[in-house]
């Protein structure tokens, strides 16, 4: 149990650019607008916790897959370990999540259904969007960021500004840039045991889709703050994903995580703890 314990530790740290970036995107939509309140922190809580479980999910189905690289298989729990009561235990895990969402009433179980099949969908045959050229890219881009912070505000009640419009544009473009950064990374692994976006049109034509999408990226953030729709306490969370930005930019090949993902996400999370503190105070 230790040894199960200290994996399922290190397995949450390594997903920090699931359930981590969901939790800074929630805080973002509560803090533009004025809405940290400790009910609504809790729904924070829970989709991040709906997140973090569609990655344990997603695990499970590519635990096959992973098995075949030592990297992949180090964090992949159910190759490690043998998990077989799953999906009860992932029924269990989701109910906490799940019940938030319908605190708020039949919006809240629309979005709960709607992350439940999003979850299935995506990862789990017969349909595996993740394996669909084209809506591997799609899902990604309208399910995780996005979706996080369209949740906030849907069920929150409060009003949609244009300011709302110009960060869902970013968190799409995001998201879409983050997914075709991990088809480059992940190219050679996928090449041989499954099929997605990259290994369909080829490493260089994804790598130029990739700079594409993160340049519209920094082209739309830096109009954003220029026309002064988007407010200035995001810069700061702009800059500190400046490294992992560049790197895209450049092609987005081999890279140390830490650089990428671990200490980038960990600051943002450090920061945005600090803003929804003192709005709470």
């Amino acid at each position: 149990m230790p040894t199960l314990l200290r994996d399922v530790a290190r397995s949450a740290l390594h997903r920090i650019d699931a359930w981590g970036v969901a939790l800074i995107v929630c805080s973002i939509a509560l803090l533009v607008h004025d809405a940290v309140t400790p009910a609504n922190l809790l729904l924070v809580l829970a989709v991040t916790a709906a997140f973090g479980l569609g990655y344990v999910v997603n695990d499970y189905f590519d635990s096959a897959f992973d098995a075949q690289e030592e990297a992949k298989a180090r964090h992949n729990l159910f190759v490690r370990h043998r998990l077989g009561p799953f999906r009860a235990t992932a029924l269990f895990a989701a109910a906490v999540p799940l019940g938030v969402f319908a605190s708020f009433g039949a919006r809240g179980v629309l979005v709960a259904v709607t992350c439940v099949l999003v979850i299935w969908a995506y990862s789990a045959p017969p349909l595996r969007l993740k394996a669909i050229p084209g809506l591997d890219l799609l899902t990604h881009a309208l399910f995780v960021q996005t979706f996080a912070y369209f949740i906030c505000v849907f069920l929150t009640g409060v009003e949609w500004l244009r300011l709302d419009a110009w960060l869902l544009a970013i968190n799409f473009l995001a998201s879409l840039s983050g997914q075709l950064a991990q088809q480059v990374r992940d190219f050679d692994r996928d090449s041989r045991t499954d099929r997605n976006f990259a290994t369909t049109v080829g490493l260089p034509a994804t790598v130029t889709c990739l700079r594409v999408t993160t340049l519209a990226v920094v082209v739309t953030g830096v109009a954003g703050f220029a026309i002064g729709v988007l407010p200035p306490i995001l810069a700061p969370l702009a800059l500190g994903f400046g490294f992992a930005t560049a790197h895209r930019l450049g092609g987005g090949g081999a890279l140390r995580p830490s650089f990428q993902v671990y200490l980038p996400t960990t600051a943002a999370l450090a920061y945005t703890g600090v803003l929804l503190f003192a709005e709470l105070h």
